[in-house]
């Protein structure tokens, strides 16, 4: 049988961070559960700061991402407080704005260039 052009369905090779992918690792499932108990913040803004976390310790300064993230968050907030279009517009470009100016903080990865001798 021959096989058809492109990515065959279920391929995921292109996938490099999940962002859009339905399950979290057992690391980021634990910080998730210590957001929603610890902080008190909603199941929906939790996964988004984990996705948004973990994209941007792969890829810091990715606009794309941030434009992204805000868009869902917007998207979240119009339709559970039923805001018009273009105030869902201005929330996205709002929270974006933010995002932006002050990044989430990524924590820091060892610096592994570095080797002692000993």
């Amino acid at each position: 049988m021959k096989r058809k052009r492109g990515a065959q369905k279920g391929n995921q090779n292109a996938r490099k961070h999940g962002f859009y992918s339905s399950t979290l690792s057992p690391t980021e499932l634990c910080e998730f559960w210590n957001i929603i108990n610890l902080e008190g913040i909603t199941p929906e803004i939790a996964v988004l700061r984990i996705k948004l976390r973990s994209l941007l310790q792969h890829n810091p300064g990715n606009h794309r991402v941030l434009g992204e993230a805000s868009k869902l968050l917007s998207k979240l907030y119009g339709v559970k407080y039923r805001l018009a279009q273009e105030d869902t517009h201005q929330l996205n470009t709002f929270i974006k704005g933010i995002l932006e100016q002050h990044p989430v903080p990524v924590p820091s990865q060892p610096d592994t260039s570095v080797k002692t001798v000993g």
